[in-house]
């Protein structure tokens, strides 16, 4: 009876083990809050927190919440390249254009980096999943 009750602990042990790993990759690739900065190297960095959510069909989301936000008006992921391609309307009316790749997708911690675009200007981009 001691035996059955072992053995079964560390079958129910192994299973745990077993699962862990799956929780971290839980859910839509781009969900969450995201942390990061955009500009030109060797300039002073702009900091960005930039919110997604996937609602099943498409990517919803916002740069810098709170009371200056801006909304997405496009989002998308291309998970041939893991290409990531978001639009938007900057509080002066010129496009946002952020066009990146996701790495470390198994990670918590993934990030997008690329470049961020406000009109004609291309700067560096680059985030991480917090």
């Amino acid at each position: 009876m001691v035996m059955r009750a072992i053995r079964g602990s560390w079958s129910l042990a192994a299973v745990c083990l077993i699962a862990l790993p799956g929780f971290g990759q839980e859910g839509f690739p781009l969900d969450g809050t995201w942390r990061g900065e955009w500009g030109r190297p060797g300039s002073q960095a702009n900091h960005v927190v930039i919110v997604m959510k996937w609602n099943g069909e498409t990517v919803t989301g916002r740069i810098n919440p709170g009371p200056n936000s801006i909304d997405f008006q496009e989002a998308r992921l291309e998970p041939s390249d893991w290409g990531v391609h978001i639009a938007a309307i900057s509080p002066d009316g010129e496009p946002i254009r952020i066009e990146g790749t996701l790495t470390d997708i198994g990670s918590w911690n993934r990030r997008v980096t690329g470049t961020w675009r406000v009109g004609d200007a291309v700067y560096e981009f680059q985030i991480t999943r917090e």
